[in-house]
């Protein structure tokens, strides 16, 4: 184990100094530069820890900022501060970040590093355990040296490397402040020694720095290709090249002399920044200049400082003696600042013959523009008072007072033009060459340009007393007048310009909300302006400016809100190259030219989504993410009652406060007005899929979050499909039961319509019979009366005949007895055979038979199946009985005599087996 070197007078003191350093007294201030880069203040207040930054580094893979505050280690993500205690609660004095995203720290008997757990917060591993030197616990760890492979934690009397996992402890070459690292080199001074530098675990003699054995070394950076420029605390700055050590003897060097370095910082543009206990910071260039001074009257919290790390985008971060500043040089916004009040507020500003004019509550002030140096400004002479307007109308600058309006000459002469009180605002009408109008207190007065070229008052516009605040004329020469108070008029002048002849009021919102919709520009507006080529700047009302071209560019830039002068903002196209912006204490340069390189740093800008959390009634649970990656791997599925959603974010490696505006698509598709608020509420979402997404500039990146809210048990898939089988089954029984009783109810109906039906059928069966007996009554009606006709006619042609035939038979008596010619006697005989053949023929039998079966259906089948033996006469006989005719009307049909009729019955009966007292012709008819 080595030996423990003890500490020297020397170090006792410097230890004591570093102890007490926030007790001493802040020594006179520098003078502030012309562009002041943009500084933003973290109080303790801010971060909630204690005054003192011991040190300070930023993680590569998250972009976040950690502190080693007196209470704890402190994490920055860009928007909120969260602290992280040792497992001891000791102070935090030393950090430092490698590659792989492990935050070391140091304090009083304790070395570790912090990682993120899978929830994303930090969690700490002590490597105090693999220290065996007994004497550590007193130790305190001032210094930490990440190098490619091992990590350096330093006291003042002490060094342990760890690497391999294992710590090993590396023997000083005495007392000493900090190691320092150039490059892949590494260097410390021994107190009251010279410069050593570490190779293979080795401390070298550094030859030629014996001279820096007075002095403590608080810096080493590069300086030029191989030299190093060697910051003291006491002695100012050092050149070391080649083995020669060299004192430098330029203002930057006799300012840390002065004013006891600190800390010092190579910066990525060949500049350099040093910090001072006595008062603040500096940044120089090589040869020694000092570019910028900064300290408490200039914006900075406390002049001690104790700590400076650099960021990925080139900016200083300070930990001071009394909270944290940022100073972001690469901010295109160059302030001024009027820390001693001399100019006053700023309400207007204009170039004019190389010169900056500011009219301000206190005059008009000029000053050489551009300048490289401390701005000198100067009092126009007469110009004392509130100042709202400076214009300058062909090589003539105009300024509108409060006294009047005045002109000012090349030569700083102070001319009265008009002297009526308020001249708020002047501007020339394009539509009408060599006349001006202007808005006063008391209504708008007309300019006119004489013979001689100069400017000067010519009228009031009669019967017009409004206060107009501002003039312009659009581009189809109408006139627009912004009232004081009452938003915005469209006039029209008469011919002469003495008259208004029509006025119109319209809000001053409509065009403002016109415009936005064209160029999709949303949010609050406070006030817009006209800037170069078709640019217009858009101030929000959080204060924060937004500059759109026509050509789609849109750059943002965040600004507090209570820089500005309320209902008094300004901004001023100086030239084709700056903007000036107006503030209530001081001014700022916008440079158009870095307004692409602007939006080309928002577009890569992403805000980061760093906490959901899920709150069900009184338990609650979060996610935290440090990466965009880890958010992109997160795919939640909350449960129906984790509905109450806390979304956290946050723009990391931002120095600007960073303004949000955010949306959650399947609840709202509308963005919210930007706003520095980094957390969203919702409460009682309903079931579905959402996706949250946030930016930090109208234009810029979106980062998204979906997620989706699982519907209840009893809303769930599960629950839908048991609801369906459900419903399937009650519908089944349901069914089947409806389909019983309807089963039962149609056998009952049909049972009774079944016996309906046949009641019907036998009603229909017996009317049927009945119309078919009725129709067969009709049709034997009609047969009986055919047969009938047809045997009377029968018995007619018969009796006819017979007749014929006696007249026959007594004209051939007559005949013979007269003996006429024979010949007429053979045609008689002819004839009387002719009768006799026709009377009751065979044929006419037939046609009487086949009426007499249409009739009297089945009769001769009956009659001859139950008596054998009947002849066709018998039958014949039997069908006239059955007619119920005479014996003389059957003799007629049979061409017999009546007495032949009766013979036949007579057989009839005989084979008929009739007893002698029944009547033949009633057995035919009932047979």
């Amino acid at each position: 184990m080595p030996i423990r070197n003890q500490p020297t007078a020397l170090f006792i003191n410097i230890l004591i100094w570093l102890l007490f350093v926030s007790n001493l007294n802040a020594a006179p201030t520098s003078r502030n530069l012309f562009f002041a880069p943009y500084l933003r203040n973290f109080s303790k207040q801010d971060y909630q820890a204690y005054n003192q930054n011991w040190s300070l580094c930023q993680d590569t893979t998250t972009g976040f900022l950690y502190a080693a505050n007196s209470r704890g280690l402190l994490e920055f993500d860009g928007t909120r501060w969260q602290t992280y205690r040792l497992p001891e609660q000791q102070i935090v004095r030393s950090v430092a970040s490698d590659q792989k995203g492990r935050i070391y720290t140091g304090g009083l008997g304790e070395i570790g590093y912090w990682q993120a757990t899978a929830t994303g917060l930090l969690r700490y591993h002590s490597l105090t355990r693999l220290i065996a030197n007994r004497l550590f616990p007193k130790e305190e760890i001032w210094n930490i040296v990440p190098g490619p492979d091992f990590v350096f934690f330093q006291s003042f009397s002490t060094g342990f490397l760890y690497q391999n996992g294992q710590v090993t402890e590396v023997r000083l070459p005495g007392n000493v402040l900090f190691l320092y690292q150039v490059g892949t080199r590494y260097y410390l001074q021994s107190i009251g020694k010279g410069l050593y530098e570490l190779v293979n675990g080795k401390f070298i003699t550094l030859p030629g720095t014996n001279e820096l054995a007075s002095t403590a070394v608080h810096s080493i950076l590069p300086y030029g290709t191989k030299g190093l420029l060697i910051g003291t605390r006491d002695h100012g700055l050092f050149q070391y090249e080649k083995g020669h050590l060299s004192r430098l003897n330029h203002a930057a060097s006799r300012f840390l002399q002065r004013y006891q370095c600190n800390k010092g910082l190579a910066l990525p543009d060949g500049r350099y920044a040093f910090g001072t206990i006595l008062n603040g910071i500096i940044i120089t260039d090589t040869t020694g200049a000092i570019l910028y001074s900064l300290n408490q009257r200039e914006g900075l919290q406390n002049n001690t400082v104790l700590s400076l790390t650099l960021d990925a985008k080139g900016s200083v971060w300070a930990g001071l003696d009394d909270g944290i500043t940022a100073i972001a040089f690469g901010y295109p916004l160059k302030y001024f600042t009027d820390p001693n009040g001399q100019l006053g507020t700023p309400y207007d500003a204009v170039l004019y013959n190389n010169r900056l004019y500011l009219g301000t509550n206190h005059g008009v002030y000029w000053c050489d523009f551009p300048t490289s140096g401390v701005p000198a400004y100067h009092l126009i002479e007469g110009s004392q008072g509130q100042v709202w307007d400076l214009t300058v109308l062909d090589g003539q600058l105009l300024c509108g007072h409060n006294a009047g309006t005045f002109r000012i000459t090349p030569a700083g002469g102070w001319e009265a033009v008009f002297t009526q009180a308020g001249g708020w605002n002047l501007r020339a009408l394009a539509s009408r060459p060599g006349f001006a109008l202007q808005g006063t207190y008391t209504g708008l007065g007309v300019y006119r340009r004489d013979a001689a070229g100069k400017w000067q008052f010519s009228h009031l516009i009669a019967g017009f007393s409004e206060p107009i605040r501002e003039v312009w004329e659009d581009s189809d020469g109408r006139i627009w007048l912004r009232h004081a108070h009452r938003g915005v008029y469209s006039i029209q002048l008469s011919a002469d310009l003495r008259t208004v002849n029509r006025l119109r009021w319209t809000p001053a919102s409509a065009q403002d909300e016109a415009l936005k919709r064209s160029l999709n520009v949303s949010g609050k507006i406070r006030r817009i302006f006209t800037g170069w080529q078709g640019e217009h700047l858009f101030l929000r009302q959080d204060g924060s400016l937004l500059v759109t071209q026509p050509n789609g560019l849109k750059a943002e830039f965040a600004i507090s809100p209570i820089a500005w002068m309320d209902d008094y903002e300004a901004i001023v196209p100086l030239d084709s190259t700056f903007y000036l912006l107006c503030f209530e204490k001081g001014y700022a340069l916008l440079p158009r030219q870095e307004l692409s390189a602007v939006q080309h740093q928002q577009l890569k800008n992403k805000p980061l989504i760093r906490q959901l959390a899920v709150i069900n009634g009184t338990q609650s649970r979060s996610y935290t993410f440090r990466t965009a990656s880890a958010l992109a791997s997160f795919l939640p599925v909350l449960k129906a009652k984790e509905n109450h959603l806390v979304f956290q974010f946050s723009q990391p490696e931002a120095i600007q406060e960073p303004l949000f505006s955010y949306r959650l698509i399947g609840l709202d598709e509308n963005w919210s007005d930007f706003s520095p608020l980094a957390e969203k509420e919702y409460a009682s979402l309903m079931p579905g899929s959402y996706e949250f997404q946030v930016r930090s500039t109208s234009d810029g990146s979106v980062t998204s979050l979906p997620f989706e809210i699982s519907p209840p048990w009893y809303q769930s898939l599960w629950a839908y499909v048991a609801y369906g089988l459900l419903g399937c089954g009650l519908v089944g029984l349901s069914f089947y039961v409806h389909r019983r009783q309807v089963a039962a109810h149609q056998t009952k109906v049909r049972q009774q319509m079944e016996q309906k039906l046949a009641r019907e059928q036998e009603r229909h069966r017996q009317q049927l019979i009945q119309v078919q007996k009725e129709k067969l009554e009709q049709d034997v009606i009609g047969k009986s009366e055919e047969l009938a006709n047809t045997t009377m006619n029968l018995i007619h042609k018969n009796d006819l005949l017979l007749k014929l035939k006696g007249e026959v038979e007594k004209l051939k008596d007559e005949v013979q007895q007269r003996q006429t010619i024979d010949q007429a006697t053979g045609h008689i005989n002819q004839l009387v055979k002719l009768i006799d053949s026709n009377i009751s023929s065979r044929q006419d039998w037939k046609v009487f038979e086949k009426n007499f079966n249409k009739v009297h259906e089945q009769f001769f089948k009956r009659l001859l199946s139950q008596y054998d033996g009947l002849t066709p006469d018998d039958l014949r006989l039997a069908a006239y009985l059955r007619m119920n005719l005479s014996s003389k009307e059957v003799a007629k049909l049979l061409n017999i005599t009546v007495r032949g009729v009766e013979l036949k019955r007579y057989r009839l009966r005989k084979r008929l087996d009739l007893p002698q007292e029944a009547n033949l012709n009633e057995f035919m008819m009932a047979f």
